[in-house]
């Protein structure tokens, strides 16, 4: 997908990468804005299962579900991490009954004798184990878990390679409960005939390159007229119409923008902070150069603090999800920084739940990241509207979402969660009777206006995430979903309305490498493309980075082929940083100035605070410090290099080579700063400092 992910992801920040002369201070020149309190705000909850008397422990609050009910402390104990998978999300497909029965033994020996017949080409191994595994979850689809166990157990699955206990970490991801239901309908359900894409992609993506990734296809001019109802571009009075659709106003709005909090509540004090596999600061997380684990059963079981290499801290810690400590600091910041009158919205772009093991997942984790956030959310921003999207993590298992398509009504596995999150954004006030009925029928989506002229859209981004398996059904079909299907619907409402829309999802858009299915994001980049005038912004997250994307006009097809100039320009996506440290991130926050007639963001303001400063402290006489980090205007709005270099070319004449004042920070001002980068290094270098400070020592996993 040719979408411009400026500075991370493309050569112009080469230099700015590889120079050996830059250094950053920690967080100069950064300006700190906020002191947060050190003490736990305890009135933010109910009450309280566990407060320490200083910071040797993580405080525990009690959080209540949507009906009042309270989770019970032993869902988040840090002593008490779970060792079995969750039984209540277990879903497999019913069996065919024209299916063929066939012997599980039988299965298990030809799909071994397959892996290890090296007289095949590894893609041909691959194809053919998952037609015989095919046949098994077809006829007898309780059995597939099992099969999937052992095979992981005989080849010693290399995703658990850093595991010393391998056999049992085996047994626990592929229950039934966990992958192993998943994986068996994505086997049933997959079309993996030689005429689909299907099994190409499951062997490229799913098993990690025993299969070359197919080629980005070309959506057909047939499927394209069909799609947009042959109006392939936007109508000439939509291009001319003015973008003024909310109230005449001198101020701008402010919107608070934030994303993958990762609340931990089993992060424990203490823990090893730096262990060698999957997620640290948990009391059974280890270091295999200071604790011996062979033999160390994966669940409840804490390592001795004699045999710890560094300890998980208060405030929390690089590769560590966000301890409450670190959350509640964050929304003292945000309520801060929304000053006594508030914010005018606010968006919150998803990923509430923790990362872990499989079968440290369950329902009831998801349930209580959801209302300890949003209830937060609701008591530190008051009135303000909160429009949320649904992250990669924010369901169990983690990371999927099933079509309706599916048979058998397996369509449905994931409603409980569509449901609960309906009640309880109604609960605290974001949505109404229709909007929430719209969150149930599309999967978490919604669309909703909440200020004059502007729709926002909601909607999942699952459906084109790589990491959720059922994506890799019907690959050929660029929305087996049925949400852009949804979301360019809504846009047309829009469009018919005069309306102008912010889209708000979690995973980014686009080839970034690792992320997204091409087809379907082919396919929101011709719908981007068709509805550039209408679309005023879009926001994702994800990565925990701060960057974004450029998409240039391109209604073809085939969105490679589109052109990088800056002139072509169409749309802009941002992507916000993150408040876990997981990946070696500062928590950030984001406030948007946006113009409230043209909801165009005019300014934004990053900040963050600096927990490398605190990380190795046992306390500290305050709480954390935010900072403001840098305007994007001012960071970024002189483009006097390229147009002295003559390759400035946004269609807005330039003020003394500033971007005028007037003129809102859209897709012609980011495509123009890749432009001024290539004529200022030195924006670049300044770019990766800003990126660096946010994202701790650029290192991204």
């Amino acid at each position: 997908m040719k979408v411009l992910l400026v500075c991370v992801y493309q050569a112009l920040a080469v230099a700015a990468w590889t120079s050996s002369t830059l250094s950053y201070p920690s967080h100069a020149p950064a300006t700190p804005v906020f002191t947060a309190s050190r003490a736990f705000p305890t009135s933010a909850f109910s009450s309280m299962y566990f407060m320490p008397r200083k910071q040797e422990a993580i405080p525990r609050p009690v959080v209540t579900d949507v009906d009042g009910k309270p989770f019970p402390d032993r869902l988040n104990n840090p002593a008490s991490m779970p060792s079995s998978a969750p039984k209540d999300s277990g879903v497999l497909p019913a069996p065919q009954a024209s299916a063929s029965s066939v012997s599980p033994a039988q299965i298990h020996h030809e799909v071994s004798s397959t892996i290890r017949n090296t007289s095949m080409s590894s893609c041909s191994r691959c194809k053919k184990a998952l037609r015989l595994g095919q046949s098994l979850a077809q006829s007898q689809p309780h059995k597939v878990p099992g099969l999937l166990i052992q095979l992981c157990k005989e080849f010693q699955y290399k995703q658990f390679g850093r595991n010393p206990d391998v056999n049992r970490t085996c047994e626990l991801s592929y229950t039934t409960g966990g992958q192993g239901g998943v994986f068996t309908q994505v086997l049933s359900y997959a079309d993996l005939s030689d005429e689909s894409t299907d099994a190409d992609y499951l062997c490229a993506q799913f098993f990690y390159g025993f299969c070359p990734m197919p080629e980005p296809a070309v959506l057909s001019e047939d499927f394209l007229n069909d799609w947009f109802d042959r109006q392939r571009t936007p109508p000439a009075h939509v291009k001319a119409r003015s973008k003024d659709v909310g109230p005449s106003s001198h101020k701008n709005i402010q919107v608070l923008w934030t994303s993958d909090i990762h609340v931990d509540g089993r992060y424990a004090v203490g823990a090893e902070a730096e262990c060698s596999y999957r997620y640290c600061c948990r009391s059974n997380s280890f270091n295999t150069s200071t604790f011996d684990a062979h033999g160390y059963l994966t669940g409840n079981q804490t390592v001795p603090p004699q045999n710890i290499s560094t300890s998980s801290p208060y405030w929390g810690y690089e590769g560590c999800d966000a301890p409450w400590s670190l959350v509640a600091s964050a929304f003292e910041a945000m309520q801060h920084l929304g000053g006594e009158s508030g914010f005018d919205l606010a968006l919150y772009t998803g990923d509430l739940v923790a990362h872990a093991q499989t079968w440290e997942e369950s329902r009831d984790l998801v349930r209580y990241s959801e209302s300890g956030l949003y209830d937060m959310m609701r008591h530190y921003l008051g009135n303000t509207t909160v429009v949320a999207a649904i992250g990669n993590h924010d369901s169990s298992p983690t990371e999927h979402a099933a079509p309706h398509a599916l048979p058998d009504d397996r369509g449905r596995q994931f409603s409980w969660d569509w449901g609960y999150v309906s009640k309880l954004w109604q609960k605290e006030g974001w949505l109404n009777d229709s909007q929430a009925q719209t969150v149930r029928t599309h999967y978490g989506g919604y669309s909703l206006q909440p200020l004059p002229g502007l729709r926002v859209i909601s909607f999942n981004t699952d459906f084109w995430y790589r990491g959720n398996s059922f994506a890799f059904i019907h690959t050929s079909n660029p929305d087996y979903s049925g949400t852009l299907r949804w979301v360019t619907d809504e846009l047309q409402r829009a469009e018919d309305a005069n309306e102008r829309v912010w889209i708000v999802g979690h995973v980014l858009p686009g080839w970034d490498g690792y992320s997204s299915m091409d087809r379907p994001t082919n396919l929101f980049y011709q719908i981007v493309t068709r509805y550039q005038h209408t679309i005023a912004h879009m926001f994702f997250a994800h990565s925990h980075e701060d960057t974004l994307s450029v998409f240039y006009a391109n209604s073809n097809g085939n969105s490679s082929s589109a052109s990088t100039e800056t002139s072509r320009a169409v749309g802009i996506s941002l992507f916000s940083p993150s408040v876990t440290p997981l990946t070696n991130m500062n928590p950030g926050i984001r406030v948007l100035e946006v113009d409230p007639q043209t909801y165009e963001i005019m300014d934004y303001h990053q900040y963050y605070t600096p927990l490398q400063d605190v990380q190795n402290k046992t306390s500290t006489d305050t709480g954390l410090v935010w900072y403001h980090l840098y305007s994007a205007r001012e960071t970024y709005g002189n483009f006097s290099a390229a147009e002295k270099a003559g390759n400035y070319s946004a269609p807005v004449t330039l003020d003394h080579g500033q971007w005028p004042s007037w003129a809102p920070l859209n897709a012609s001002f980011w495509a123009s700063v890749s432009d001024e980068m290539l004529a200022r290094p030195e924006l670049a270098s300044m770019f990766h400092a800003r990126w660096v400070l946010c994202s701790w020592e650029g290192v991204w996993e």
